[in-house]
Parts: structure tokens; C-alpha cells; sequence
């Protein structure tokens, strides 16, 4: 019978020639030694620190993880950035809070999660108070020059996350890389000498996909027309079929874009398979036209002003194309947490640092801390977030769950529907939990009772999560749930102000709408 591992110490401290014992012992500890030598000392790396350093931050905004050659995809959509990564530290898995750009571009710059900050329409609560400063704030208020150079919408510049960005451009709503990225340099070839903060950000890879003409045609055949009669029309569906199964030789989805009130007026297309995978393929051209406009920026930075700069490079939130009947992200009536939309890019270079690809769970709430532990700098009370460097460069995980979580008011204006849509995740499991409230369109109702679905999904065996496991895993279920709900409850008791109301242009909502965007 073998041998417990404390008795087997025991016999040998007891049996063992003492002069052998000693050998034995010195021989082990040469070899431990040595081995430390000769592997890489992952606990001991000390975590960069750059003081007056600048950042830059590049949101690539629709673009998920598993569609990029720099996580795995079959396709090389990313070869820039797969060469600016071997100059990184490359989180694999990074996770956004929400579905959509706006909450979650309020969560990376206040480290909080969307029902914490509670800005989660355009039009109504989307102040933050002025007692929580932003990450912007927080550097210009230390010396840094702060610019921001968007595509407007969500990132418009007058909305209370941007707050702290001195220098700005009122581009028109949907503006990508091509127009932000010369605005940049640009202004770099005037600030570059003074301590700065500059985000970069385009919606490129947002709905309709038309990639300039030298990139059309890699993936789709020329020849083929899309499907959509409407150059400016989104696919937004999520009714059918039900979570787990593919969609039927036809795909029945609305055809968004006009100006239409909502999503669900517009005209309802139908769609083959092939048609889903021209669309996908369209995508993954458009991919490859952002990869060479960011790469290229990237790769015009100045040698030596990357010796004092911090760059991260990340995304929003993933697209859906057809998968568990679901276009878009948020669809019609309900968010969509799976891995295509909430598995983000999160790279992160910095002047000394770790150069490799990091395991464990990271979040978009983690950037604000781990920007200001690195640069120097105290991060304020009361957010949320974690500073990713220490756990990771001792060797540890950096968070044991990740959440994420929105609601779509019912009570709104704006919003003519409702419902919660929450998800928690480890390593190896995943619980999406959604409630879908009842609504009116006008005086017509459009949908009836309440209605809470739960998914359960085994990561380490369905990685594409296209098989719920809840009904044959009640007891993971169960205890992922209680975890959520657990979670859920704290954040009620977060401390921090509720956000007001501010005036927007109305050209926001509009633009938003035309677009297919609620």
C-alpha cells in the first residue's frame, strides 16, 4: 500500500544515514537551484513601473477575440497586431462588462460595473456625478495633456465618461480609424515632448461591413452581391431558435436602418446559411482593413517615445453573426453574453515589462487600476476593478469570476422594452441569466408575461458554447446562480452617487437609430 507523502518524510529523516542524509539533501538543493536558474522566474518578475510615463489607449470596438489570427482564428485577420503582441503582454482571457459601447466605455474609465455607474441608455441617467472622477480627469489633474479622437456616438465628446479630455474633435457619429487615426498623429507631432494621455477609437468593425476596396474580395466572393438590399441596414434577430440550436435553412431577421423607430418595424429579410457566411466573410475583411490601419499607426510610433509610453490596445465587445438565432449583440429585446461578444483583445505594452501571453481571468474594469499602478499613480476609492500586474506576475490568476451585466430600461422613453442580462464565468464554466420584461410598442403590446431563461455551458468541452448544460448540471447551475445573485446584491449596496440627466443632441439618437442601434 502506498505510503502517505508526511510518512515517507518521516522514514527517511528517521532511517537514512545521517552523512548520506546530508548529501542527499545538499545534492536536492543544488538541483533546485539550478532548475530556478534555468526557468523562467515568473514570481519573481517585478511588475513595470513607469512613473510620468504617457498612455495611449485604442479601442477597436466590435472586434472579439476569437476573431482575431492574434487569439487562434483560423483566418489571419490581425497580422499587425499579431506582430505588435510579441512586444506585449497578451491577456488571453479578458472580458468586457456589457454588450454595448456605452456602458462599457463608462466602466473602463470609472472601474465600475454598468449597474453600479448606472449608465445604461443615452438619453436618460447619463451624467455621472462630478464626485467620481474619470480616468482622464484623474491624469489631466497630474500634468498629462489628454486627448481623445473618436468615432462620436458613444464616445461622443460630451458625455460625463469623456470628462478630463482636454483637446477632442466632434467627428460625425460612426467615424472609424481612417478619419481618427491622422487626427492623432497629427496631434502627437505637437505633444509628444509633454506628458500625455491619448485614446484612440473607431467603429470600423460595426454593422454594415464594407471594407475599402483593395480588401474586399479576401474572403467573399467577388462576384456575390450582400444579401441586404439596404447598404445601411444590421441584421438584428434573437427570437429564434431557441439557445443551442442552429437556425433552419432560412433565417427569418429584421433589416435595421432608415431612421425606423425600432429595430423589430423593419423589414424582415430572410437569409441561407450562405448568407450568414458572406456577411461573416465581409466581416472578417473589415478586420483585416482595421488591423492594418491600427498596426500601422502602431508601427509609426516613435522609438523613443515608446521608451516612456504605455500602450493597451482592447475592444469593446465581439459581434454575432446567426449563432443561437442572434445577430448584433443586443438584438432586439435582450443583451448576448456569450464569449463571441464578451471575450475581448486586452494587450498591454509597456517600456520595461512582461513580454508574453498571460492566463488567468481578466476584466475591462481592471485597465483603470493597472494604468495608475504602473504610472504612479493612487487609484481612487471605491471602484471596483483590480490591478491585473501583482496576481499575474506572482503567478496567480488575477480574478477567481468574472461578471458581466446590463439592464435595457422598460420604464424609459427612449427604450421601448425591457430586461436584465447578467453573466458569471470561471475557467470552466458559464451561467448567462436574462429576464425580459413586459412591454408596449406605442399601444400595441408586443410582448407578454415576464420571462427568466437560464444557460449553463461547460467551457472546457464546448468552448463555443452551443450546448446549455443547465437541466443535466442542476448543482453547477445552482451554485453559479447563487454566486450571480450574490454578486447582484452587492453591487446594490456599492456606495456611489446615482447618475442625472444631461441633454444630448438629438443627431446621437438619430444616427444611432439609422444605424440599426437602439
Amino acid at each position: 500500500m502506498a505510503r502517505p507523502l508526511y510518512y515517507l518524510n518521516y522514514s527517511i529523516g528517521d532511517h537514512f544515514p545521517r552523512k548520506l542524509l546530508s548529501h542527499a539533501l545538499w545534492l536536492a538543493g543544488l538541483a533546485i537551484l539550478c532548475l530556478a536558474v534555468a526557468l523562467p522566474a515568473v514570481a519573481q518578475t517585478p511588475a513595470p513601473n513607469c512613473p510620468d510615463c504617457n498612455l495611449i489607449l485604442i479601442s477597436l470596438s466590435n472586434v472579439g477575440a476569437d476573431r482575431m489570427s492574434l487569439y487562434g482564428y483560423r483566418r489571419k485577420t490581425t497580422p499587425h497586431l499579431d506582430r505588435w503582441a510579441e512586444e506585449s503582454l497578451v491577456f488571453e482571457n479578458a472580458f468586457t462588462p456589457a454588450s454595448w459601447t456605452l456602458p462599457v466605455g463608462v466602466s473602463l474609465f470609472t472601474s465600475l460595473q454598468p449597474y453600479v455607474h448606472q449608465v445604461l441608455a443615452r438619453d436618460l441617467r447619463n451624467a455621472l456625478s462630478p464626485d467620481l472622477k474619470t480616468l482622464p480627469e484623474i491624469l489631466r489633474d497630474h500634468g498629462y495633456r489628454t486627448a481623445a479622437f473618436t468615432g462620436g456616438l458613444d464616445y461622443f465628446a460630451g458625455f460625463s465618461h469623456m470628462r478630463g479630455f482636454q483637446d477632442t474633435v466632434d467627428n460625425e457619429d460612426f467615424s472609424e480609424f481612417k478619419t481618427t487615426i491622422p487626427q492623432a498623429k497629427a496631434w502627437l507631432a505637437k505633444n509628444s515632448s509633454r506628458k500625455f494621455m491619448l485614446f484612440l477609437h473607431g467603429y470600423d468593425a460595426h454593422c454594415p461591413y464594407y471594407p475599402a476596396p483593395e480588401y474586399q474580395g479576401l474572403f467573399t466572393d467577388p462576384k456575390a452581391k450582400s444579401p441586404l438590399a439596404d447598404p445601411r441596414a444590421c441584421i438584428r434577430s434573437f427570437a429564434s431558435p431557441e439557445p443551442g440550436q442552429k437556425f433552419g435553412p432560412v433565417f427569418k431577421a429584421a433589416a435595421c436602418g432608415g431612421l425606423r423607430i425600432h429595430c423589430s418595424t423593419g423589414p424582415e429579410v430572410s437569409l441561407t446559411s450562405r448568407d450568414v457566411d458572406y456577411l461573416s466573410d465581409m466581416y472578417d475583411e473589415k478586420l483585416v482593413e482595421v488591423d492594418a490601419l491600427v498596426g500601422g499607426f502602431l508601427e509609426s510610433l516613435d522609438a523613443k517615445l515608446l521608451e516612456k509610453t504605455v500602450v493597451v490596445v482592447f475592444s469593446d465587445h465581439g459581434e454575432m453573426f446567426a449563432k443561437h438565432g442572434r445577430f448584433g449583440r443586443a438584438a432586439n429585446m435582450r443583451g448576448t453574453l456569450y464569449d463571441d461578444v464578451t471575450h475581448v483583445p486586452l494587450l498591454m505594452r509597456f517600456p520595461q515589462g512582461p513580454r508574453r501571453r498571460a492566463g488567468g481571468l481578466a476584466q475591462l474594469i481592471d485597465v483603470m487600476p493597472t494604468v495608475l499602478q504602473v504610472l504612479g499613480l493612487e487609484m481612487p476609492r471605491n471602484r471596483q476593478g483590480a490591478a491585473l500586474l501583482p496576481a499575474l506576475l506572482s503567478g496567480a490568476g488575477p480574478n477567481r469570476y468574472v461578471y458581466a451585466g446590463a439592464s435595457y430600461g422598460p420604464q424609459d422613453t427612449y427604450y421601448r422594452y425591457g430586461s436584465e442580462n447578467d453573466m458569471i464565468r470561471d475557467e470552466h464554466w458559464k451561467l448567462i441569466w436574462e429576464m425580459s420584461f413586459p412591454f408596449t410598442l406605442g399601444d400595441r403590446p408586443v410582448r407578454g408575461p415576464s420571462r427568466q431563461t437560464v444557460e449553463l455551458y461547460d467551457l472546457q468541452h464546448d468552448p463555443q458554447e452551443l450546448h446549455d448544460v443547465a437541466k443535466a448540471q442542476p448543482d453547477v447551475a445552482k451554485e453559479l446562480l447563487d454566486k450571480l445573485r450574490a454578486w447582484r446584491d452587492a453591487i446594490r449596496h456599492f456606495p456611489g452617487p446615482a447618475p442625472a440627466t444631461q441633454t444630448i443632441p438629438r443627431k446621437i439618437l438619430d444616427q444611432a437609430r439609422e444605424r440599426g442601434y437602439w
